[in-house]
């Protein structure tokens, strides 16, 4: 099955689906996490994204996270491991119908890990820059379309407009 970017209208449902998901995941890692936030596209309201929740959670060290793989998968997750980014631990939840298409990414990071923090600042930032919202947004849209069933080219084509913001994000928030 082939992974399709079927980036939608944003969602009001979004937010309740994150607390959802987090209820469930602070009852099953609360021995580590320090802290569970949505980010990711889903997490602006307005902007349009695959619907896929995002979730990062920061625990005090990321090896203890490796001891939680078959508690993640008795809740429908699949541990990827690093999955390319270095002192990350990533678990990918499908929809129930074999259907391949994700629902769920949980990226736990430890705390004061940079990558966890520049995530975070974006989701922030582009909550208040009207301008970087829109660039992404039509971004995502067009690029959407032209590499709907690549999945690595339409990630790879936003990576410049993704560092343009970055880079305003850091010099707003003086990082």
């Amino acid at each position: 099955m082939v992974r399709t970017m079927d980036v939608v209208p944003y969602d009001m449902k979004w937010a309740f689906l994150y607390e959802q998901e987090k209820s469930i995941l602070i009852e099953l890692l609360s021995k580590i996490i320090l802290d569970i936030q949505h980010f990711g596209s889903t997490s602006v309201v307005g902007l349009s994204a695959k619907p896929i929740i995002d979730i990062m959670i920061l625990v005090k060290d990321i090896n203890d996270v490796d001891r939680y793989n078959l508690s993640m998968e008795k809740v429908g997750y699949i541990a990827k491991g690093e999955n390319g980014i270095p002192n990350r631990r990533y678990f990918v939840k499908l929809k129930s119908d074999y259907s391949e298409k994700h629902t769920h990414h949980i990226h736990i990071y430890e705390k004061g890990n940079q990558k966890a923090e520049e995530e975070l600042m974006f989701r922030d930032y582009l909550q208040i820059d009207k301008d970087a919202f829109n660039e992404y947004q039509a971004l995502k849209l067009e690029l959407s379309k032209r590499f709907y069933t690549n999945p690595t080219a339409y990630t790879d084509g936003k990576s410049d407009c993704v560092n343009r913001i970055m880079n305003k994000a850091k010099l707003y928030y003086g990082k």
